[in-house]
């Protein structure tokens, strides 16, 4: 079931901004729907930018909005991976893409954050937001083997030593999530930057560094495999995709952070197309197989969509420029 998110906001700089609720707005397919000039939507295939590796987060649930979108629409929906540029890559080809609607990117945190790290001339202000669908709170990740049994063991060692820190690209929304438990922590880290959240919990797999912090769902299959151990959640409770896994707050870190996922257009798309699009989606949000593979995954369904998604993307913007400044995150 969807989490509501009504109510919850940030209590401090380190908080995982919950805004509003959800609205539970009515899904009609948007399938082929006539539009001026005698065109319609969609009139050929569909393509979903994933600016990150296969594997991640959102190119695992980025595939199953394409599939399920093909139940409400009369072509086929694809994914391509463009990686690059902690997301900024993928986001731009996107955002710049022929506003016809028949190539939608998927956004995150890094939408928020681009601009504040001067790593490209991207914000919210340059893509029309469709649909939020699922957020993941952040999970700190050592190797099986490690010699972290704990969040204590993990804070006394980086107190005295300096721990390597696996992300998915500089100024991406799980390298704040590490910047942002290390600094509660108050430990040392040198935080490496790879491709992605796969290659990233890969790197800790293989050895190639101590620690990652990734989302939850994105982490349980290597978790339950047994390649990782995950130590605590970046969440006010525990949450189904690794349920006995406590909280860093009862492990003594008072944060919670992590990221979420978007799908959006170019900017200057006709409202029609975008009307179709939104009316897809919310089909493909209440979809069986879409649910299902959102639940079984231990994905977080959370809808945000039209002026409480925009005022959501401009919340981020100012949270993560005061994360940015507070923590004192440069390009390195």
């Amino acid at each position: 079931m969807p989490r509501d998110t009504s109510g919850r906001t940030a209590s401090n700089r380190r908080t995982f901004l919950k805004g509003a609720g959800i609205t539970g707005l009515a899904a009609t397919a948007g399938c082929l729907d006539q539009l001026s000039g005698g065109q319609s939507w969609p009139s050929r295939p569909v393509e979903i930018v994933s600016p990150w590796a296969a594997g991640g987060g959102a190119d695992r649930t980025s595939r199953a909005v394409a599939d399920a979108a093909e139940n409400y629409t009369e072509v086929s929906w694809n994914v391509s991976n463009q990686t690059g540029g902690s997301g900024s890559v993928g986001m731009n080809a996107a955002a710049n893409a022929d506003a016809d609607g028949h190539t939608i990117g998927c956004t995150a945190p890094e939408i928020a954050l681009f601009e504040h790290l001067d790593i490209a001339d991207l914000s919210p202000d340059d893509i029309t937001p469709i649909m939020q669908y699922t957020e993941f709170p952040a999970t700190l990740l050592v190797n099986q083997d490690s010699e972290f049994g704990s969040v204590d063991d993990w804070i006394a060692y980086g107190q005295d030593n300096t721990i390597q820190m696996a992300n998915s690209g500089f100024g991406s929304s799980w390298h704040m999530a590490a910047a942002g438990i290390a600094s509660e922590a108050d430990v040392q880290v040198e935080h490496i930057s790879y491709e992605g959240a796969a290659p990233a919990m890969n790197a800790v797999v293989n050895g190639e560094v101590d620690a990652t912090a990734v989302g939850a769902a994105e982490a349980a299959p290597q978790v339950q495999d047994g390649q990782l151990e995950a130590l605590g959640v970046a969440f006010s409770e525990p949450v189904a995709a690794l349920p006995d896994v406590p909280t860093l707050a009862d492990e003594g870190l008072d944060i919670e952070i992590g990221s979420w996922l978007a799908h959006f257009a170019p900017t200057g798309i006709a409202d029609e197309v975008q009307q179709s699009l939104l009316d897809t989606y919310q089909s493909v949000y209440e979809d069986e197989g879409f649910i299902e593979f959102m639940e079984n995954n231990g994905f977080i369904r959370t809808r945000r969509t039209g002026d409480e998604l925009s005022t959501f993307l401009d919340e981020q913007y100012q949270f993560y420029g005061d994360l940015v400044e507070e923590l004192g995150i440069n390009e390195e």
